[in-house]
């Protein structure tokens, strides 16, 4: 409660948090070049892989293909195995046909690695990018967030992307007035999330968010929120901040440019108190790391046991009630203190006898007694008065 009554900064994930959590594909692609039911024999390795996963982007990936490629969930294949790797996609080995591994120039390919992931992460596994360029900045203007799928050799780094998806996640209908009411306070806000930088920047524009980091993996996210709280905030510091281009530079420039603080900044706000608001597992080592971790009542099981606050409602406007209350109960508790000890000051002395020298009388034991009851049952009664407090209307 009391680092949440003076928070500086509220940074929150994207996906679940700001968005509903419900991802949907809107758009695909798929090659033209490969012979026979290839896309239908691939489709049913992206299903089989996809469907051994609890992240929101393959559940939407199973319904597209099982609602819109039914011919895909019974195709023949084979998934020898399968590995998830936070932040970056799914990978798995599947047994290669002789036909389709011909037909990419592998002929003496057996088996082949399956990665389903983000477009960076397959690019570094050294996968050619198929997917038209047109296509990816297309979805990426639109504020869609694309999963690509591609095949490489088991035993080399070489690769193609030969499908990719494009899913939407609607905003939280409250998601806007709750971010225009934390600056309202005086609160920066700060989305930080794992997509692609266009993507990212859509959805913020939709919500009025002007802090923006992108492209961030979760061992990266902690780290992140980390610098937020060495940064420090102020009106000048925040424009500072707001000027770097983290889509060009990624983690290490945004490191190298916040700390470089004039000595006066610092002076003036020498550190930040950050809540981090996020719900997946991902998130769980920022919600550590945040002076306050706040995770929503829809969020996963490693996001609630780690952060100590949780929203029982997924509303975001239980943020707003939270930091109010806290604000209130923390104000509280400060009258309470200084009411405590103005009491004490005054009534300890004349139980003391200071008086008696004046009116030749003491305090009696009786009344010193009632009074210090008194002193109890006025806190009590202060404390109490919090059970009036009622949620503001938003």
């Amino acid at each position: 409660m009391e680092a949440a009554s003076r928070i500086d900064v509220v940074a929150f994930d994207k996906t679940g948090t700001l968005t509903i959590g419900k991802p949907a594909v809107t758009d695909s692609y798929q090659t033209e070049s490969m012979p026979g039911e290839f896309n239908t024999w691939l489709n049913a390795c992206v299903y089989e892989l996809e469907s051994q996963s609890s992240h929101p982007l393959a559940t939407a990936m199973c319904t597209y293909i099982r609602e819109n490629r039914p011919d895909a969930v019974s195709a023949p294949h084979e998934l020898l195995e399968h590995t998830e790797l936070p932040g970056r996609g799914m990978h798995g080995t599947v047994q290669m046909p002789e036909e389709y591994a011909q037909a990419l120039g592998w002929p003496a390919v057996t088996r082949a690695r399956l990665l389903v992931g983000k477009d960076s992460w397959v690019k570094e596994e050294g996968c050619r990018m198929e997917v038209p360029t047109e296509t990816r900045i297309r979805w990426a203007d639109s504020g869609l967030t694309s999963v690509t799928v591609a095949l490489a050799q088991a035993s080399a780094d070489t690769g193609c992307a030969l499908s990719s998806f494009a899913l939407t996640d609607q905003v939280r209908p409250e998601a806007r007035d709750v971010v225009a009411k934390l600056r309202k306070r005086g609160i920066d806000v700060w989305m930080i999330s794992g997509d692609h930088p266009a993507a990212a920047n859509a959805i913020a524009q939709q919500l009025g968010i002007t802090n923006v980091m992108a492209g961030v993996l979760p061992e990266q996210k902690s780290e992140t929120v980390r610098m937020l709280q060495q940064r420090g905030v102020g009106q000048e510091t925040e424009a500072d901040m707001a000027k770097c281009d983290a889509n060009e530079t990624g983690v290490g420039g945004w490191m190298q440019k916040w700390l470089k603080v004039t000595r006066r900044q610092r002076k003036k706000r020498p550190f930040a108190r950050v809540a981090m608001v996020g719900d997946g597992v991902n998130d769980a080592p920022a919600l550590a790391q945040a002076d306050v971790g706040i995770s929503v009542g829809s969020g996963t099981a490693a996001a609630m046991e780690t952060a100590p606050v949780l929203l029982m409602r997924s509303s975001l406007y239980s943020l707003l009630t939270f930091l109010d209350m806290s604000r209130i109960v923390f104000r509280r508790v400060k009258l309470n203190f200084i009411w405590a000890s103005m009491y004490n000051v005054v009534c300890i002395p004349i139980a003391a006898g200071i008086l008696y020298p004046a009116v030749d009388r003491g305090l009696p034991p009786v009344i010193a007694g009632l009074l210090m009851i008194a002193s109890s049952l006025t806190v009590m009664v202060s404390s109490l008065s919090l059970k009036f407090y009622r949620e503001p209307k938003h």
